[in-house]
């Protein structure tokens, strides 16, 4: 037998690693049962059974407050001859405080989602009303809550007849005594005169738990019915039947559980976790006969995991971050291994290290929820993740299980799910390893940050200053970032004329416009690469369009943009995420850290771009550059209307590209005339390759779509704008200020 608490959960456990949410959740079942056992509120025996249908802080707002527990006593001390307690003794009921230490000891188990005609499962239950309702006086009292029908309805119930058939003697005399009071007007009469004798008046409102202590046989300790085994047991079994008989008829039958494997008495009209599969969803199970003749069959789940089930929903509201427009996502850390695997050092050292640090985290923007999440995660994955930091400080927990510690991380996972709230709430996704997706990602990316473009003569060293954004720095932590979904927010937009991704998805959405390529990664589908560049392009579009309307003094180009979606599509390419099979290829070799000249750094920055192997691509590109260096010229100059602005990025087409190259070839010729300082090579590593790439092929029997041509356009402007002096070569102008949106 388990020789403590640990070793108790651990007996519990599968010994198999969990495969679904529903696994997950009965984990979080024992880690909660574990946490409960550690309190010292929970110095009584309580079966971990009993304990998993219990929903201490399902009432925590009482806690404290005034006139928050009604109790009655019940003196069984006599089964034959019960009573209710004298008045010399206190009287039988009495009007107190709820306090925490108490929620074990009142034995509440609280209906989910209770609407005001259901009862709660345990013979304590939750009441808001006025006196005279509480002390059961109302006609229609019949399973109102009250303090009288605790003996007339619960006592009484085909659940407490079910128990008395099935329990010892000693556990049948009190249900059988507590009926007995039930049938006892005159106690009952007595009760309700008592209890209005401690209020004001009948119209006075209480909001309050009613429970009931008894005095049982050979004792004069007076117990709350957390304290006694068979009114836990009725619990359970009112408790039980809910899971079945709601929505959906007498839905059990002989079978296999989902979760335990083993063979015996199954439902399957149990609720779902996050709204998914619940027992009022009945369209997502084929066939589904709601008479109860196969029910079970659909999702089958022994009675003690299908009340884990239930009760997830409350346990994983510590565990989710707030992304905005009813969004919800949730990362459950849990033990990916086996019973037989798990000892108790290395449970508790989870419960400890990973469970507990991340539950008692503060939620919000201002909490500290992210910042727990993104040092879990840097811990976790510090190993094979190249950004994490080489040495984690440990704290006490980890010190005290260090010859264990990283063979403990090995088997820790974050599954993630993405809630919509509303009616209904919907799942967009989830998984059972939403980290090590995001990991390669990370580290693909922060290869691209390091990468000579972005380094010493690098065209994007520090321009944009990476400070200036959360995905341009060096060594990033994005893991996090990647998961709330900022890290494509960022870059994207779902239309080119509004802000559509921050609003909610509607109820016949299928998907998260915000969220969906956060959904591709971690569910293992690859993100399209067309699809992807559409919406980058939406996005400089509505960012030009922005800066076009500020008079601020800097070049009306969303710059920075465009180099965080040059870093962030490399690196979804590098890590094999990225579906190119309709598009050009976004992969790039090494290239110098230094160069002889920027002649030499454009050569290079192109053969080392795959999305610029070909001629239109590459005229695209020049073009862009082209633009970029003359836009620069002019801005210096004070000249207003750039070439940026006289062709923004979704001006140019297929249709309009040559018209573009005309009129910035013969611009540069001009200036160059104009300009004693300029020659007519000004600009030559641009005009020379442009005359070249643009002659080999007519613009309308190129193979790139819009997107693609409009990004590279984009791209080349980006590199046209950065393209100042190296060392000692003088540049024919000086760049002007530049906006870092």
């Amino acid at each position: 037998m388990p020789s403590n608490n640990a070793e108790t959960a651990i007996s519990r456990m599968q010994n198999r690693i969990p495969g679904s949410l529903y696994e997950v959740a009965w984990q979080y079942s024992l880690l909660d049962w574990y946490s409960s056992k550690q309190s010292p509120a929970l110095d009584f025996q309580l079966a971990p059974d009993h304990l998993a249908y219990l929903t201490p802080s399902a009432k925590n707002s009482l806690f404290g407050e005034a006139d928050s527990l009604v109790v009655v006593h019940a003196d069984l001390s006599d089964p034959e001859s019960p009573a209710l307690r004298s008045d010399t003794d206190g009287g039988p009921v009495e009007l107190t405080t709820y306090t925490e230490d108490d929620r074990f000891r009142v034995g509440h188990a609280y209906p989910e989602d209770k609407t005001s005609n259901m009862t709660d499962y345990s013979i304590t239950t939750h009441k808001s009303a006025d006196a005279h309702h509480i002390a059961g006086l109302r006609d229609d009292a019949y399973w109102t809550n009250n303090i009288r029908d605790r003996f007339t309805d619960w006592a009484q119930s085909e659940f407490a007849q079910e128990v008395r058939n099935e329990v010892e003697d000693s556990d049948r005399a009190i249900l059988e005594a507590l009926a007995t009071l039930g049938d006892d007007e005159d106690a009952m009469e007595d009760l309700s005169e008592a209890f209005l004798e401690l209020v004001s008046d009948e119209e006075e409102e209480v909001e309050a738990l009613i429970t009931v202590r008894v005095k049982l046989p050979d004792s004069d300790e007076w117990k709350f019915p957390g304290e006694v085994p068979v009114l836990n047991e009725v619990m359970r079994a009112k408790k039980a039947d809910r899971l079945q008989s709601i929505s959906v008829d007498d839905a059990s039958g002989e079978g296999t559980g989902y979760v335990s494997n083993d063979d015996g008495r199954v439902t399957g009209g149990s609720s779902g976790l996050f709204g998914m599969y619940g027992k009022k969803q009945r369209e997502h199970f084929v066939d589904l006969d709601t008479e109860g003749s196969s029910a079970w069959r659909a999702r089958p789940l022994e009675f003690d995991t299908a009340a884990a089930i239930a009760s997830a929903g409350s346990l994983f509201g510590d565990f989710y971050r707030g992304l905005g427009s009813s969004r919800r996502l949730y990362i459950l850390p849990y033990l990916a291994a086996r019973r037989d695997d798990v000892d108790d050092e290395t449970f508790e050292w989870f419960y400890d290290r990973v469970y507990t640090r991340l539950r008692d985290a503060e939620g919000g923007s201002d909490g500290s929820f992210d910042e727990t999440v993104e040092t879990l995660f840097a811990e976790a994955y510090r190993v094979d993740n190249e950004s994490a930091p080489a040495e984690v400080t440990e704290d006490d927990s980890d010190i005290r299980f260090s010859d264990r510690s990283t063979a403990a991380w090995n088997d820790v996972r974050f599954a993630v799910v993405h809630q919509v709230s509303g009616n209904p709430d919907r799942v967009f996704f989830d998984t059972l390893d939403g980290v090590s997706p995001a990991v390669p990602l990370e580290n693909a990316h922060n290869r691209v940050t390091k990468a000579p473009v972005f380094t010493s003569d690098g065209i994007f060293h520090d321009n944009p200053n990476p400070e200036s954004s959360p995905i341009l720095g060096r060594n990033l932590h994005l893991v996090r970032y990647i998961l709330y979904g900022g890290y494509f927010r960022r870059t994207t937009e779902p239309t080119r004329s509004s802000r559509e991704a921050s609003e909610t998805p509607g109820a016949g959405d299928i998907d998260d416009s915000r969220m969906q390529r956060v959904r591709n990664l971690l569910t293992g589908t690859r993100i399209d690469a067309k699809a992807l560049l559409e919406e980058y392009i939406h996005q400089l579009v509505q960012d030009q369009n922005d800066q076009f309307g500020n008079d601020n003094g800097y070049i009306s180009f969303p710059k920075r943009s465009v180099v965080e979606q040059y870093a962030q599509i490399h690196a979804l390419q590098a890590s094999e995420v990225l579906d190119t099979d309709e598009t050009i290829q976004f992969i790039h070799t090494h290239m110098p850290d230094e160069f002889e000249d920027r002649s030499a750094r454009l050569d290079e920055f192109i053969s080392s771009h795959d999305a610029l192997s070909g001629d239109p691509e590459q005229a695209v590109f020049t073009l862009g550059g082209l633009i970029g260096r003359i836009s620069a010229y002019q801005s210096y100059e004070n000249v207003s209307s750039t070439l940026i602005r006289r062709y923004p990025v979704d001006y140019l087409t297929k249709q309009t590209i040559k018209e573009v190259t005309k009129e910035v070839l013969q611009m540069n010729n001009s200036y160059a005339e104009a300009e004693e300082s300029r020659s007519y090579r000004t600009n030559a590593r641009y005009t020379d390759r442009l005359a070249d790439t643009m002659l080999a092929a007519d613009p309308q029997s190129w193979r790139l779509n819009e997107s693609e041509l409009q990004w590279l356009y984009s791209l080349g402007i980006a590199y046209g704008l950065s393209d100042s002096s190296l060392y000692e070569e003088e540049e024919e102008t000086e760049e002007a200020p530049e906006s870092s949106a």
